[in-house]
């Protein structure tokens, strides 16, 4: 194995957290808000750009190679894609990715010095290295959200003192989201089947994607049921976001286990001929469930979600290009690097949307929020760096 190049590996991880940090700016503007994007659709526009941006490597003088291990690789991604995507419009942009990175940090570290004994020159440091790493994750996502933590507080007090009146509460009105054999009346005159919106989510229930400067923000209303459960919206996003984090993060785990050419560049092909062909086998198998559930073809097709192209398709393949782009950069990263620093590496993902956040869609405005979210996110920067050198001279990955 060619010895690796740290340059090229951390200007990789850099690329690869501009793309991680960056993809969901696309998807929220006043537009894309509008329409009802069930996840695992915007997961089959990523996937899709996934695989087409994957070609694009034979500009860089990449031979055309392939491995089923990406296969296995898009079993890992496609699943915990969406289950990001559930995450982020549940329980919020900031504090689902701030759990999705810094599990991901933690698993991506496990199968490096566990699993793949990539050598460290101290295994007490490079630990808390990582540590560092997930309390700045953290911090910066915990900043991201006080702001509208604090406001949503006023906003709820001024609610209940306004309900004297004896106009009924929103709380009365809340839809839940049946997720199988619901009986509630208000999907009965709506479609074909009582199920007929049980994968959908309501867009309007969402934090606020709108475009910068908007000061409305909204949580997800009313809780999900499942199987006759009922469940808090936001208790399952989180629990989406680490499910995304530790699934999902295991996903370039086997390009170690290709073999030949098929690594660094040359697995970015695999990974997106993988990705798309788990969303197709996905969405056969949501097909297939909701035929034999509703026990019609025509009911189980019409009931499956909108892509609606019209609207989604700029937005969905930006966002889908700039994840790829992200993706390209971590593979490199994995592979000069190693997993147990080059995963971790991009996750300062979180520092990229951060800004977005900050100045771009301005959603922390508190001065001094914004100076203990940078706090947070020095302490990153200094794991990350920390990480860097105690794998830095201890030799290539394994």
């Amino acid at each position: 194995m060619a010895e690796p190049n740290l340059v090229l590996g951390w200007f990789a991880a850099f690329v690869g957290a501009v793309g991680f940090g960056s993809f969901a700016v696309p998807i929220k503007g006043d537009t894309a808000t509008k329409v009802d994007i069930d996840p695992l659709v915007m997961q089959s526009y990523k996937s899709l750009m996934c695989f087409l941006t994957s070609w694009l490597v034979i500009l860089l003088g990449q031979e055309v190679t392939f491995t089923w291990w990406g296969l296995v690789s898009g079993l890992f991604w496609v699943p915990g894609g969406a289950f990001n995507i559930f995450a982020i419009r549940n329980a919020g942009l900031a504090i689902s990715q701030g759990i999705v990175a810094s599990s991901i940090v933690m698993v991506s570290f496990i199968w490096g010095n566990l699993i793949f004994k990539e050598p460290v020159k101290s295994e007490m440091m490079a630990y808390l290295a990582v540590w560092l790493i997930m309390a700045g994750l953290y911090g910066m996502s915990y900043y991201s959200t006080s702001d509208w933590a604090d406001d949503n507080e006023m906003t709820n007090s001024s609610h209940l003192h306004r309900n004297d009146s004896g106009d009924e509460a929103d709380d009365d009105n809340e839809q839940e989201i049946l997720l199988d054999g619901g009986n509630s009346s208000e999907f009965e005159n709506e479609a074909l089947h009582p199920l007929a919106n049980s994968l959908e989510i309501d867009e309007s229930s969402y934090r606020d994607l709108a475009s910068p400067g908007s000061e409305k923000q909204t949580r997800p209303k009313g809780p999900i049921v499942i199987f006759g459960k009922t469940f808090q919206r936001r208790n399952l996003g989180l629990l989406s976001a680490l499910m995304c984090g530790t699934w999902g993060g295991s996903c370039l785990v086997p390009m170690h286990y290709s073999k030949g050419d098929t690594g660094g560049l040359g697995y970015v092909i695999s990974f997106g001929t993988g990705a798309l062909i788990v969303t197709i086998m996905i969405w056969i198998l949501r097909f297939s469930y909701m035929v034999v559930k509703l026990n019609s073809i025509k009911e189980g097709y019409a009931i499956l979600p909108s892509f609606h192209i019209k609207v989604m398709w700029l937005p969905g393949a930006t966002a889908g290009t700039l994840w790829s782009l992200g993706n390209v950069g971590s593979i490199v990263a994995v592979q000069q690097l190693g997993q147990g620093v080059g995963y971790p590496a991009s996750q300062a993902a979180l520092l990229v949307a951060g800004l977005w956040g900050i100045f771009y869609y301005r959603e922390v405005t508190k001065p001094k929020t914004i100076i203990k979210w940078f706090l947070s996110a020095f302490v990153t920067i200094f794991g990350i760096l920390m990480l860097g050198y105690e794998s830095s001279s201890a030799g290539g990955p394994g």
